[in-house]
């Protein structure tokens, strides 16, 4: 998922010898992620996976996002307006590669990750906040076990490393006359998590999935880079000490559980059903600490996210398999709890997908997917002399496109 500016990338991209034939089936983004296991993108969705893989298998995958919103609000103490029009475009690179060791052991690797920002502009409350950026990249090695010709486990370490910006409007209020100064914050930090997966093949044409991937909680240094301070707002700012204090930024990404089923019928096309729980409730985007005290804190209450999504995949031809599939998730935070930070909400999505055997042992994937986000009205608190703001998005979208190449095969 992502809203304009690259609001939120949502990425919710988080098994077993097989006696039949098996075949790499086009999956739509947010589908197909539990219990598929017929790619090497399953090094990636659930690692128990990769068992079912005898040789080494290699996959390229670029996700190219394309946003547009319009938002219009008005502040309740004077009516004056604040409305934006907006586009991003993004692009996602996914790579995985899985390596069998022996009959039991398989390894694999791969790059998983997320990303959100937005840019509010000159509006009121750019003493607040103006601007921010954070991306989550995931370096995800896993090794997995099979333990017999049901079931197959995999462990897997998730290494990230992570990015803020934010920027935010600093008034220069004892020398009137001069514009706002700004302060640039930024932070990195690499930080650890856990992912636990297993897959149990119930038959021929039937797997059952489940992964569990777990909280991680990056803390950082920070840096505070101010400019356009007056003189005078300068001195008053060393004198109280406020340039030389210690900044550190701790947020937290949640944990989630997937679980899925995959079914495939006589005509070889097969279906495939997932539901998901992210513990949203305990995620933060920042919380800021000068000296341990905290400072703009983010009060935000966020609700736990529970996913569903579905494909149907089918071939169209001696060496065409097409896919359909569709996702769905509840409001991840309640209207009177959103903030102008992160202006989150349902989201759904619906795609299409071909993939092209040019090989044997090579394939080639396209995808079409539409992401919609609800329209995330907010109500901030009342800034002095304007009121409250209060908003809406009136239109907000988002297109996927994906292609990928796929070499080796189970």
């Amino acid at each position: 998922m992502l809203g304009s500016r690259r609001r939120l990338l949502v990425s919710m991209l988080f098994l077993t010898a097989a006696s039949s034939p098996a075949f790499a089936r086009p999956y739509p983004l947010g589908t197909g992620l539990a219990a598929s296991a017929d790619s090497a993108q399953t090094a990636g969705s659930n690692p128990a996976g990769i068992a079912r893989f005898n040789e080494r298998a290699l996959s390229f995958e670029l996700l190219y996002f394309s946003s547009e919103s319009r938002w219009e609000s008005a502040f309740s103490g004077t009516g004056a307006e604040f409305n934006t029009n907006s586009s991003g475009d993004t692009v996602v690179p996914r790579v995985a590669l899985v390596q069998p060791i022996n009959d039991r052991f398989t390894a694999s690797f791969t790059f998983l990750g997320t990303g959100f920002s937005d840019n509010l502009g000159e509006w009121p409350g750019r003493y607040f906040i103006q601007s921010y950026d954070s991306v989550f990249v995931s370096a995800f090695p896993s090794l997995a076990y099979r333990i017999n010709e049901q079931w197959s486990v995999a462990a897997s370490a998730a290494v990230t490393y992570n990015r803020f910006e934010q920027e935010r409007a600093v008034r220069n209020i004892f020398d009137p006359g001069f514009p706002d100064g700004l302060s640039r914050i930024e932070a990195d930090s690499v930080s650890f998590g856990f992912g636990l997966s297993a897959l149990y093949q119930g038959s021929e044409r039937t797997r059952w999935g489940l992964t569990y991937s777990s909280e991680i909680n990056p803390r950082r240094r920070a840096d505070n880079a101010l400019s356009g301070l007056g003189p005078n707002t300068e001195a008053v700012m060393r004198g109280l000490g406020l340039l030389e204090r210690n900044l550190t930024i701790e947020s937290t990404s949640p944990e989630s559980i997937f679980a899925g089923v995959y079914h495939e019928f006589g005509n070889r096309s097969a279906v495939t059903l997932d539901v998901a729980w992210i513990n949203f409730s305990n995620f933060r985007l920042s919380e800021f600490f000068y000296d341990g005290e905290s400072f703009a804190r983010n009060d935000s209450s966020y609700d736990d996210i529970y996913a569903l999504s579905a494909s149907y995949t089918w071939p169209a031809a001696e060496r065409w398999m097409l896919g359909v599939g569709a996702m769905a998730t509840n409001q991840m935070i309640d209207d009177e709890q959103r903030g102008m930070t992160l202006r989150l909400d349902a989201a759904w999505s619906l795609g299409l997908t071909a993939e092209w055997q040019w090989t044997d042992k090579r394939r080639v994937m396209m995808g079409l997917s539409y992401f919609g986000l609800g329209d995330a009205p907010v109500a901030t608190p009342s800034i002095p002399g304007l009121g409250s703001l209060e908003g809406r998005f009136k239109s907000r979208d988002t297109f996927l496109f994906q292609v990928g190449i796929s070499f080796g095969s189970l």
